[in-house]
């Protein structure tokens, strides 16, 4: 779909989605040992269903997928029927953090609000990956694919932290905004960027939606944050 700004820009479009629902522990309470391999839960599965048939007549261009299971088993449901191949890309994978660091968490917080610090100069996510490396490598993984020119809609399935990368690249704000910003299971916002038609240099970025969760708009499903969520599952079961 051809899209064309006010004053002639070219306009390109990026649905960007976060995976859907997950569990990092096993039946037991107990953290699975490669978080990198988890694959969707039934809801999770669910979810990207039913996102799939929120956006059944978006007419996407390319779909690209984090290299991790869990999205591109996503984006393989959101777009189930298209005939659209899901390209693998490692450059969008998550946060890891260091397995000794992790093992030695004894205040949940830590897990809760790992994001906390994420703009302080040397930050790292929970003792392993920095931040700002993070950062240079999705937005260099980014900017690559916008500059393939054949493509107008792009559907991209990565993780709740690149995608608060890919949004702060948006923005202009880099790690400053990216605690602020919340990613649901299987979300999707909407990025927009114009392209000078001649140069193809960027002379525009927009948000134009954030966080949306199509089983659960308003945000009344479920009070806590993407990470509390996740903390909240690690908690050891009371016994009655």
């Amino acid at each position: 779909m051809l899209r064309t700004a006010f004053d002639g820009a070219r306009r390109r479009r990026i649905y960007l989605f976060r995976h859907g629902d997950v569990s990092y522990v096993d039946d037991k309470g107990n953290r699975v040992a490669d978080s990198t391999a988890v694959p969707l839960t039934d809801w999770g599965r669910e979810q990207a269903a039913l996102t799939g048939k929120a956006l059944a007549a978006i007419p996407f261009d390319r779909a690209v997928a984090s290299a991790f299971p869990r999205s591109v088993e996503t984006a393989e449901l959101i777009l189930a029927g298209r005939g659209l191949a899901v390209e693998r890309h490692a450059g969008f994978v998550e946060f890891q953090g260091n397995p000794q660091f992790r093992d030695k968490i004894t205040d949940l917080n830590d897990i809760a609000y790992a994001f906390r610090s994420a703009h302080e100069p040397g930050a790292r996510y929970n003792g392993g990956d920095s931040f700002e490396e993070v950062n240079t490598r999705v937005t260099a993984a980014l900017e690559t694919l916008i500059a393939e020119p054949e493509w107008e809609t792009l559907a991209l399935v990565a993780h709740g932290g690149i995608n608060r990368l890919v949004i702060g690249w948006a923005f202009g704000t880099g790690l400053q905004t990216f605690a602020a910003i919340d990613q649901n299971t299987c979300c999707l916002n909407v990025i927009d960027f114009d392209e000078h038609p001649e140069t193809r240099e960027i002379v525009r970025k927009s948000v134009r939606a954030m966080n949306i969760a199509v089983y659960d708009v308003v945000k009344e499903g479920n009070h806590l944050q993407s990470l509390e969520q996740i903390a909240t599952r690690l908690k050891p079961k009371t016994v009655v």
